[in-house]
């Protein structure tokens, strides 16, 4: 077939791509992968350092409630405030778990193995504190309160057993206050049995721990309220998993973790001077000198991050007075809140 004159030929070749095309499109491939990688792991770390920041907000948070609860109602003696006199009935009744005649105590840590005053003895009393952290112990109510129905008079004064509303809740063993608005007193109830739509509650001598060295209250409690009392001792301790936690120990039961993460407890004491019922100065355990005239409670908390790595670099923080470079990339923050004894500033 003759082509017509003229006419041109387009041969059209596929081309591929050159080495250096391919060299350029790959670096191109590895900065934007760097990029997307480097994005995933800021996000990664902001969100782990946030979860943290959550998690000891929400810790600290829980801490100081507790705390608050229970220090707000150190010497609650019933409507007789505690200006009512008490009188504990119990043996013993000046040892660490049933002295309720001193409702807040304290113990300031003076080195890695030592406080002041020195911790009760036995050691087991307060079982492997961490040194350098203090120590507070509340003895108050735990629990409800329970209305005297019947105390019949007797001799000597307050010797009979007590009736409460049934399904009190009180148990054989129990250390209880009864109060009313004149007097109060401490015993430990020997038995409990049912009578007449009524908790009977006996505080016979000779049998219990500690025991009733007495049976006479003093008085005659008829209206008056019954309530469960406890020791409560905080402190820090290393849970199982060697983490630094804040620890209660309720009476003579063994000592339970409230809150892990708490790395160290500093407390002060705010002492009434003139007796307006506000504080005047804030002392350590070891310089307060009436714990009566102890108003309220500064209490400062160190938290730290259950896992570590949380921040890029070890972490410097200031505490109690003190600015520190922490050993490890744990996340910590402080928190700080003054607690006032309802009984002792109202």
């Amino acid at each position: 077939m003759n082509r017509r004159a003229g006419a041109r030929t387009y041969i059209h070749k596929e081309r591929g791509l050159t080495l250096v095309e391919m060299m350029v499109a790959l670096t191109i491939g590895l900065v934007l992968l760097e990029g997307l990688g480097t994005m995933l792991f800021s996000s990664q770390r902001t969100y782990r350092v946030n979860e943290a920041l959550a998690r000891i907000q929400e810790n600290a948070r829980y801490a100081f409630q507790i705390l608050s609860r229970d220090i707000r109602m150190a010497g609650y003696q019933g409507c007789g405030g505690s200006d009512v006199g008490l009188n504990n009935t119990l043996n013993n009744a000046t040892d660490f778990f049933w002295n309720f005649g001193v409702p807040l105590e304290g113990f300031e840590a003076i080195g890695s193995s030592a406080w002041m005053p020195a911790l009760p003895s036995p050691a087991g009393t307060i079982p492997s504190p961490l040194g350098g952290r203090d120590i507070i112990v509340v003895r108050g109510v735990d629990g409800d309160e329970n209305r005297v129905l019947s105390h019949p008079e007797s001799s000597p004064p307050g010797a009979a057993d007590l009736g409460v509303s049934a399904g009190s809740g009180l148990e054989l063993g129990d250390i209880v206050l009864v109060a009313d608005c004149v007097a109060a007193a401490v015993f430990q109830v020997t038995h409990r049995h049912m009578s007449a739509g009524q908790d009977i509650l006996a505080h016979d001598t000779g049998t219990g721990t500690p025991g009733n060295r007495t049976r006479a209250l003093g008085k005659v409690y008829v209206d008056g309220e019954v309530m469960r009392m406890l020791t409560r001792t905080y402190y820090i301790r290393n849970n199982p998993n060697k983490i630094p936690a804040l620890y209660w120990k309720r009476g003579t039961m063994a000592a339970e973790e409230l809150i892990e993460g708490v790395e160290n407890m500093q407390i002060q004491y705010g002492e009434d001077l003139d007796g307006n019922r506000s504080a005047d100065v804030y002392r350590s355990a070891d310089q307060v000198v009436d714990w009566g005239a102890v108003v309220s409670v500064r209490i400062s908390l160190l938290l730290q991050s259950v896992e570590d790595g949380i921040v890029s670099h070890p972490q410097t923080y200031r505490f109690n007075g003190m600015t520190t470079t922490a050993t490890d990339r744990r996340l910590r923050r402080t928190f700080s809140t003054v607690i006032a004894l309802r009984n002792r500033t109202s």
